[in-house]
């Protein structure tokens, strides 16, 4: 098998991760960037102790447009699940954290979801791990 065969094959592999990522998203009733909201929060909260992402992290993240992602944010905010308000650290930035009810719907949305990685995780192989991070990186290139 060539680089280029070897690339083209994690390339593909990516594609069908997110394509999982979108059948679960949609399954749940939302777009992918809607789950990838929430998936972002409670990522945050389980492993940084820090239960909120301002719009800013969220489209560089995300790659998604600043209009797209607060587009998204109204639309969810009108669910009740999440709340926006203004970073008192800097006041130009906005703060989006989960409300009460909010966390309980994640909880229930993103933990699963969460299970299943580490699940499909287990049974990659270092060196898969090590050609998927590969080409992650030079994506951002």
């Amino acid at each position: 098998m060539t680089k280029r065969e070897r690339v083209d094959g994690i390339y593909e592999a990516i594609q069908k991760v997110n394509q999982v990522y979108g059948k679960w998203a949609s399954a749940h009733g939302m777009t992918l960037y809607e789950m990838q909201i929430y998936y972002r929060i409670m990522e945050r909260s389980l492993q940084k102790e820090q239960a909120y992402i301002t719009q800013k992290e969220l489209c560089d993240e995300l790659d998604a447009p600043k209009t797209s992602i607060n587009s998204i944010i109204k639309r969810q905010l009108k669910t009740g699940y999440i709340e926006m308000e203004v970073n008192p650290a800097n006041r130009r930035e906005k703060i989006i954290s989960l409300t009460e009810t909010g966390k309980q719907y994640a909880r229930e949305l993103i933990l699963p979801l969460f299970q299943s990685e580490e699940e499909a995780a287990a049974q990659f192989t270092a060196v898969s791990y090590t050609h998927l991070r590969a080409h992650e990186t030079r994506r951002h290139l």
